[in-house]
Parts: C-alpha cells; sequence; structure tokens
C-alpha cells in the first residue's frame, strides 16, 4: 500500500537453468575435449551419439552421419544438433575438425611412440639421421639465383630486420642478428609482433626485411612483410615455397621440408635446413662485402682474444 493506493507485485516464472554453451573451436582447439566436457550436460539421445564417437573416433571420421546416427540408436537431426552444439556448422565441418584433431591426438595418446623413442641411442640415431638427411635435402633444393640476389641485397641494405614467430624461426631470426651484426651489417632481430609491426612502418627502400618461418602461415609475419613491401623496402622469406609468407617475399630461399615425425618428443628437423640457408647467405654476404667484413671479423676476434688469451681456433663470438 502506497499512498493510499495497492500495488501487487507481478509474480515471475524462474527462467529453467539453460545448459552453458560449449565453446567455440576457436577457444578450445581439442574437439574429444569439449565432447568430453559436453557429456556432462547433454539429454539422452545426444549422449548416446557423444559417447559413440568417443568410444571410436577414428571410426566416427571414416563414417557418414547415416552410419553413425544407426550406430548410436537416434536420428540425424540428433547427429546435426549435437554437432552443432560443439560448435560447428554441420557433421561435415565435424568431421573434419576430428580428422585434423586427431592426428595430434594420436601421437600423445599412443604409448608406443614413447617407448620406442625412449631409450637415448635410438634417440641419439634418429635425430643423426633425420639432421643428415634434412641438410642433404636442403643444399638438393637450394637455388644458387636466390642466394646470390638474398646475399646482394643484405650486403647492400641501409638497415636488416630479421623476424621469427613462435619457436625456432624466432632463434633463427635471433642467430641471423648474431650473424650479420659482427659483419658490420646494421641489423636487428624481433620476434615481437607490435615491435615488428612498428619497425615495418617507418622501413625505407634501401632496408631488408628477412623472415623466418617453417610453415610460412603466420599471420603476423605476411602482415609485416606486406607493410615492409609498401615501403618500398625488400623482402627474403626463409620458407617454405608456395607459401603465404612466400608469395608476399621478393626472394625466397626454399624450405620444402616433409616434417613426417611421428613422435611428439623429438623435434621438428626443419631448423637444420633454416640454419644451413642462413649460414650459405651469411657466408655469400661476408665474400659480397670484402676486405670490410674482413676487417670487421679481424678487430671482433682480436677484441676476444683480449679477454681471455689468444687461442689457436679462437671462434667469433664463442
Amino acid at each position: 500500500m502506497r499512498g493510499g493506493v495497492l500495488i501487487i507485485a507481478k509474480r515471475t516464472k524462474t527462467p529453467e537453468p539453460v545448459s552453458p554453451a560449449i565453446p567455440a573451436r576457436e577457444r578450445r582447439p581439442d574437439l574429444l575435449d569439449r565432447l568430453q566436457l559436453a557429456t556432462q550436460t547433454l539429454h539422452s539421445a545426444e549422449l548416446q551419439v557423444a559417447q559413440a564417437i568417443l568410444g571410436d573416433p577414428e571410426w566416427v571420421s571414416r563414417s557418414s552421419i547415416k552410419v553413425l546416427a544407426e550406430k548410436a540408436g537416434v536420428s540425424e537431426p540428433t547427429v546435426i544438433r549435437l554437432a552443432r552444439k560443439l560448435g560447428c556448422s554441420g557433421y561435415s565441418e565435424f568431421k573434419l575438425q576430428l580428422a585434423e584433431d586427431l592426428i595430434v591426438t594420436r601421437m600423445f595418446l599412443s604409448p608406443e611412440a614413447v617407448v620406442q623413442n625412449s631409450q637415448p641411442s635410438s634417440i641419439a640415431e634418429h635425430m643423426f639421421e633425420a639432421a643428415t638427411r634434412t641438410m642433404s635435402e636442403a643444399m638438393a633444393m637450394l637455388d644458387g639465383n636466390a642466394l646470390e640476389r638474398a646475399a646482394r641485397a643484405v650486403a647492400k641494405a641501409r638497415r636488416v630486420l630479421c623476424y621469427g614467430v613462435g619457436g625456432a624461426s624466432a632463434i633463427l631470426a635471433q642467430e641471423a642478428e648474431n650473424r650479420l651484426f659482427r659483419l658490420g651489417l646494421a641489423a636487428q632481430a624481433s620476434a615481437d609482433y607490435y615491435k615488428q609491426r612498428m619497425a615495418v612502418s617507418i622501413m625505407q627502400a634501401d632496408d631488408v626485411l628477412l623472415c623466418f618461418s617453417a610453415t610460412g602461415k603466420p599471420e603476423a609475419l605476411i602482415e609485416s612483410a606486406q607493410i615492409a613491401k609498401g615501403r618500398g623496402a625488400l623482402v627474403i622469406a626463409v620458407t617454405p615455397s608456395g607459401s603465404g609468407l612466400s608469395n608476399v617475399a621478393d626472394i625466397t630461399l626454399a624450405v620444402n621440408i616433409f616434417n613426417d615425425e611421428m613422435y611428439f618428443n623429438l623435434p621438428s628437423p626443419t631448423r637444420y635446413a633454416q640454419l644451413y640457408l642462413l649460414d650459405c647467405m651469411a657466408a655469400a654476404v661476408a665474400v659480397e662485402l670484402g676486405p670490410q667484413s674482413f676487417q670487421n671479423l679481424k678487430s671482433i676476434r682480436q677484441t676476444l682474444s683480449s679477454m681471455h688469451g689468444t687461442m689457436k681456433y679462437q671462434p667469433i663470438g664463442d
């Protein structure tokens, strides 16, 4: 009762709890993990489909929607509803994601993958074979003309930016700086996306962007390469030919190494090929620079000798 007026509050029905939406693929990449989590909230028919999938995901990745529905004892629309709850547009996309995830998951779930590579002697032998095979492949596919053009461009550059992202490629970019600065070149490495973007935005026509990527797919590198080209700089890429990064680059030193490693505990051999091409280019740049580079290397060696004495085979940088 307010001011002589009777106010009757309308009772609203409490909404029924809604099952939380299953995160999209971008947020939880592993489809099987999402499916396992979803079993806690699915109704009986969809749960039957989920259990059929989890029971034999390999079989499901090769099966039609009709066959899966029959095995689960449900209708085909039920299968489609489950696929959409998992963030897929339909059963076709669901099968594609499942097949992709199984490629990675298989390596981590297979115990024999670890057992077969657990002995140090086996690991050493396998890594030696992988390294030598990769180096041989890299040498066989080396484009001498592209190497010569890259070396000449780097030797004449006002500044060389060395970019890579992720793991090995970022380390290779740092190694590129390490190899080039001692020749007297203004080289700078970066694996930070923000810094990369800022630096390429002020490049000039006599600058060089040197990019490393085992796949040629990182958007960060491709975008930086596009900006650099827009500024008139020359782009050199140590990456697979035909990749997104290669298509933007002016010069590609191709690393078309197929990584057929089955075991997740062994590193990719691609970095051997990347390092080989970097060493070839750095040596060619030194020759291109001539006496200037030799004098710089001599000065560095003399400075290091004064720090801990002269050695017969004094490395330039240890």
